[in-house]
């Protein structure tokens, strides 16, 4: 083999990787051992041919060989795959140079035990391993379990031989698989690793590769332009390809002792066919556990939940909202089940609730675009409407990627048991039932990730009481109208819990969020940024969202300029906004220097001249039990950009808007509030001023009108506004 070759391989790889931005992630590598290793892979692609094995060199001592399509054994192509190690699937000594190389433990190797690409994905039938392709339906192929359990075998008998001093069979397997003596043959057992590949995203379309070949062949064969579409389009895209590799499987775990039996009783028919006759058995259950282990391997995506919610609904419409609930709630439960893998994408963090609020999620706009694009899915005012017989039409086995990549996508995920399961329940509840279960998984998601970050940051030092950080839910019997509240800046949720105590007791449901970084250890807030905190209040509102009739968004500080910013991106979803203390205007000369000594403290630090981060006490605080006692500059920048956010958002805020600022305040600005009052699009909006030095005016002295103004508004605004939109309504219909 040409090692030369072999390298340049790499080379070329990394090059694609680096130019065009494919992302080429492997998991499973930890399970590499020292051991004659068969590599059996799931075949999607033809480029994995080469990929696998550079893949695997990359990460073993070893080089590694594989079997590959006789039609790709031509020309210079063909000169290229002999001189990297792969031979092709006729070759006259393809079997026994397979076991002779399990057995010395010189080369790992790789087949593809589909037997060619599985273009459809269509592996799973009735719940038996099943494939389907051109020529040939059924289970999947033994031949290499076959291979594996041979060379262990026979192994096995040539040390076994020469322990005895066998002369005769010394002589059979040194002569058949070319053996020198026993010293050569590897004194560990065989192994098989399941590996798998997962594409991420898949969408086909003409490319450069594509493209170019079609000016260089006039007669470019239907296959092969397919073939370029799809390949093309994965590695030209910047998809991102993972290679996991399962659980090694033991071999010798697979022989019984009908073998033996075999070789003792029937002396009539030679070693090798006496050895077949009672393999097929053991080849069999060894092919269903290492296919299972491949296919169950496969890394979920959103895609996988998209398409194959589809194919598992009841009914041929749902509403669009419901659909993304079942989604999301399976996204959760897959994602924190144990065996299953699922894609980075799908983890559910803070801005996977963009599917529940309606804001920007690109996983689900990209896959409804493909299913649109395969007719598969429309949408009429709320609903998705599904269109069954496109679905599930049949398409040629070369054009299925083409005509329905929903079809192929559904087909990989059906194979994975457990998941399957999980979306077929979840797609089906009712509106009810959905929307009870997403309220309570965010807020339980929202404790469990408040713990984890609590453990992760603590510091004796620094670190406040735990119940003082976690975020709290008061739920209401009356479910019409909820509240989500945000803190302010370097504090956490017990800042606020007053105000919630103060709405709770008047029948509301509240939501106490505890924005990211905050609640835990002063320097989580430098790697945490503004975009961040709105999540966090994103979280909470999807929380009520699905709880509550009606939410209004509110705030103190900080927190005033999120919900100002979320009622900016949500104006249909919120009824009402409140602001408290909102810093539009800071009151501290300095802090237009911040962005400026944090780049410069950034640039230091990767010379090597700076430690740390700068800071600056907060000694000064109203609140040395709940707030940080320090303040890192990089949170102060991060505010800075909020509030410069917020304040180009005014304009798109529609919903009514209390606006409440403290006179005195030493921290903010009184001009904050005129700016507000200025730039809100709100055709309300109240602006209520207070005598107060104090900035944190939701707590102790004097916060009991701020209280009372609240609840006001929130009565005019959302709860008599209802109230007298519901008797219209009935008049309306009397009147009908």
């Amino acid at each position: 083999m040409g090692l030369r070759t072999y390298k340049a391989t790499g080379t070329l790889i990394t090059a694609v990787k680096t130019i065009f931005g494919v992302k080429l992630r492997s998991s499973g590598i930890e399970r590499l051992i020292d051991r004659p290793t068969l590599f059996v892979v799931n075949h999607f692609t033809r480029f994995e041919t080469f990929l696998i094995p550079y893949v695997l060199s990359q990460h073993t001592d070893c080089q590694i060989r594989s079997l590959a399509a006789h039609t790709l054994f031509k020309g210079f192509f063909g000169r290229y795959l002999r001189s990297v190690g792969v031979m092709s699937t006729r070759h006259p000594r393809r079997n026994r140079t397979i076991i002779t190389e399990l057995m010395t433990g010189r080369f790992g190797w790789v087949i593809y035990p589909e037997g060619g690409l599985i273009k459809n994905k269509k592996t799973v039938e009735k719940g038996r391993l099943r494939l389907s392709h051109p020529g040939r339906r059924g289970p999947p192929h033994t031949g290499a379990a076959m291979l594996a359990i041979k060379a262990e075998i026979c192994k096995r008998r040539y040390l076994e031989a020469c322990t005895q001093d066998d002369l005769r069979r010394i002589k059979y397997y040194e002569g058949r698989y070319g053996l020198t003596g026993p010293d050569e043959v590897s004194p560990q057992g065989t192994v098989i690793v399941p590996v798998t590949i997962t594409y991420y995203p898949m969408r086909p379309g003409r490319n450069l590769l594509n493209r170019v070949a079609r000016l260089l062949l006039r007669n470019l064969d239907p296959r092969i332009d397919e073939e370029l579409q799809f390949e093309g389009k994965i590695l030209l895209a910047g998809s991102d390809i993972c290679v996991h590799l399962g659980e090694p499987i033991e071999v010798a775990d697979y022989l019984d002792k009908s073998t033996e039996l075999a070789r003792r009783f029937l002396g009539m028919f030679s070693e090798p066919r006496r050895t077949n006759l009672f393999l097929r058995r053991q080849a069999g259950r060894l092919t269903d556990a290492f296919m299972r282990s491949i296919y169950n391997n496969a890394e979920i995506n959103f895609d996988h939940l998209f398409c194959y919610g589809l194919r598992a609904l009841k009914r041929d419409s749902v509403p669009a909202e419901d659909f993304h609930k079942a989604l999301y709630l399976a996204a959760l439960e897959l994602g924190e089940g144990d065996g299953l893998r699922v894609h980075p994408t799908l983890a559910v963090g803070d801005r996977f609730a963009g599917l529940l609020t309606g804001g920007p999620f690109e996983p689900l706009v990209s896959v409804v675009a493909l299913a649109r694009k395969a007719g598969v899915l429309r949408r009429e005012g709320d609903d998705y409407v599904i269109d069954r017989d496109a679905l599930q039409r049949y398409h040629d086995f070369h054009d299925i990627r083409l005509s329905n990549m929903v079809q192929v996508i559904a087909n990989e995920f059906e194979a994975i048991e457990p998941a399957v399961a999980t979306v077929k329940r979840l797609v089906n509840l009712s509106s009810s039932q959905l929307s009870n279960n997403v309220s309570r998984a965010i807020a339980q998601r929202d404790q469990r990730v408040f713990h984890r970050e609590y453990t992760t940051w603590f510091n004796p030092e620094s670190s406040r009481p735990i119940e003082v950080g976690e975020p709290f839910h008061l739920e209401s019997p009356d479910k019409r109208v909820g509240v989500v509240l945000a803190h302010g800046y370097l504090a956490s949720p017990e800042e606020i819990r007053p105000l919630a105590t103060s709405l709770h007791a008047q029948g509301y449901s509240v939501y106490g969020v505890r924005l990211k970084g905050h609640g835990t250890a002063p320097r989580q807030l430098n790697v945490v940024g503004w975009e961040a905190w709105l999540d966090s209040l994103m979280q909470g509102y999807a929380v009520l969202r699905h709880d509550c009739q009606q939410v209004v968004v509110g705030g103190f500080s900080l927190g005033g300029v999120l919900a100002l910013l979320l009622a900016a991106r949500r104006p249909e979803g919120v009824d009402a906004v409140f602001s408290i203390n909102a810093p539009m205007k800071i009151r501290d000369f300095r802090a237009p220097l911040v962005p400026a000594i944090v780049r410069l403290n950034g640039a230091m630090r990767r010379l090597g001249l700076a430690n740390g981060h700068y800071r600056r006490s907060n000694d000064r605080t109203e609140s040395p039990d709940i707030n940080y006692e320090v303040d890192y500059l990089v949170g102060v920048r991060e505010l800075r950009r909020a509030v410069r956010a917020c304040r180009k958002s005014l304009p798109q805020v529609t919903a009514p808007a209390l606006i409440i600022q403290a006179e005195g305040d030493p921290l903010v600005g009184p001009k904050s509030a005129t700016v507000l009052e200025r730039r809100l699009g709100s055709r309300v909006k109240m602006l209520s001023r207070l005598e107060s030095d104090r900035h944190v005016i939701v707590r102790g002295d004097g916060s009991e009108g701020v209280f009372d103004a609240i609840a006001e508004f929130i009565r005019e605004q959302v709860v008599d506004a209802d109230h007298t939109v519901r008797e219209v309504e009935s008049d309306l219909t009397r009147g009908l």
